[in-house]
């Protein structure tokens, strides 16, 4: 198996192989991937970027192994974001059966003036400055009607619970609930030709760790960091014999990557506390200033409002903005008074 490319990737040791298919990106890492399971019904996990790009690499990559989509006879979702369900339209037209977990189903039917009304309470709390703030509502809107466009709710042909095993091709998946990229990210543990494999999707990846996106700027934005811990915590002390992730190499150490990944949010936490002991009382937006200076993409503002909750919760940070229902100012943290740490 060439686990460093990932092109071509086959389990030698299975009498199933499994291909990966790439997907070009706009941004880092650059490529994301999905993976099929080449069984006699064939299941494909994850399902590329959108656009006409993304079908051609999808019809490219099925084809260099002798399929296409009509061949691909379920379609299996880690999670809603746009770089995974992407060419889902195109192969529930050619006949797939989609299988998505059941909250991102009632995820996708959220009521738009509410998820516009908690974005702006959550991006007001975070202190977003005032002009940013109808560019993110428009940000989450647009987001939840790609995703309806690319995954209709209603057009989700099984729908499963985390901690319930499904079949897809002949074979058992286990969604475990790893969130914290994703509130209702799924990572399926499966058994193929005698080896125990995970397909990772982005909650857990060798060579980094995705942001801390959660649920983007909505309510329960503050418990992304312990969301990816509980994560981790189910994940821990099974063992795999090899991860095919979302993107980045297909790898072996599970119990390395999750090693990696904690102490990365180790830090994460570590360096949040540093900057409200050098700044604060102030805001998640201006804490993330002082952690990481002037930044480009929103990931670092989420990782800091995760971690803010998250030291909230361990009594290492407090708030001292009112924090009354309806206060629609930011939040501003310190940390807590000497002997209460």
């Amino acid at each position: 198996m060439d686990c460093q490319t990932g092109r071509g990737t086959d389990l030698s040791t299975s009498p199933v192989p499994i291909h990966r298919l790439e997907f070009g990106l706009e941004w880092p890492p650059w490529t994301a991937a999905a993976y099929l399971v080449a069984t006699d019904d064939p299941v494909l996990v994850d399902a590329g970027v959108p656009g006409d790009e993304g079908e051609a690499e999808l019809r490219d990559g099925l084809a260099e192994y002798g399929y296409d989509p009509a061949d691909v006879g379920h379609v299996v979702l880690t999670h809603p974001h746009s770089d995974h369900l992407g060419q889902v339209p195109t192969l529930r037209e050619a006949g797939a059966r989609v299988v998505a977990a059941r909250p991102t189903r009632e995820r996708l039917r959220r009521d738009p003036d509410d998820l516009a009304a908690a974005v702006e309470r959550v991006c007001r709390g975070v202190g977003l400055p005032d002009g940013e703030i109808p560019d993110q509502i428009d940000r989450a809107l647009d987001s939840l009607r790609r995703n309806r466009r690319l995954l209709d709710p209603d057009g989700i042909d099984h729908a499963f619970a985390f901690g319930e095993s499904f079949e897809a091709g002949g074979l058992a998946f286990d969604p475990v609930h790893t969130p914290g990229h994703q509130a209702d990210h799924a990572s399926f543990a499966v058994g193929v030709g005698g080896e125990d494999l995970l397909f990772s999707g982005d909650a857990l990846v060798a060579t980094f760790r995705a942001a801390a996106l959660n649920v983007g700027f909505d309510d329960g934005a503050y418990g992304a960091v312990d969301d990816f811990y509980a994560g981790y915590d189910r994940l821990d002390g099974r063992e795999f014999d090899r991860v095919f992730p979302g993107h980045g190499p297909v790898f072996e150490d599970a119990a390395g990557a999750l090693a990696d990944s904690r102490a990365d949010l180790d830090s994460l936490l570590a360096g949040t506390l540093d900057a409200v002991r050098a700044v604060g009382p102030a805001s998640p937006y201006d804490l993330t200033r002082e952690r990481v200076g002037e930044y480009e993409h929103l990931a670092r503002l989420f990782d800091t409002v995760g971690a803010l909750g998250a030291l909230e919760r361990r009594g290492r940070v407090e708030r001292v903005d009112s924090g009354a229902e309806g206060d629609d100012g930011p939040r501003r943290y310190r940390v807590r008074p000497a002997g209460e740490e």
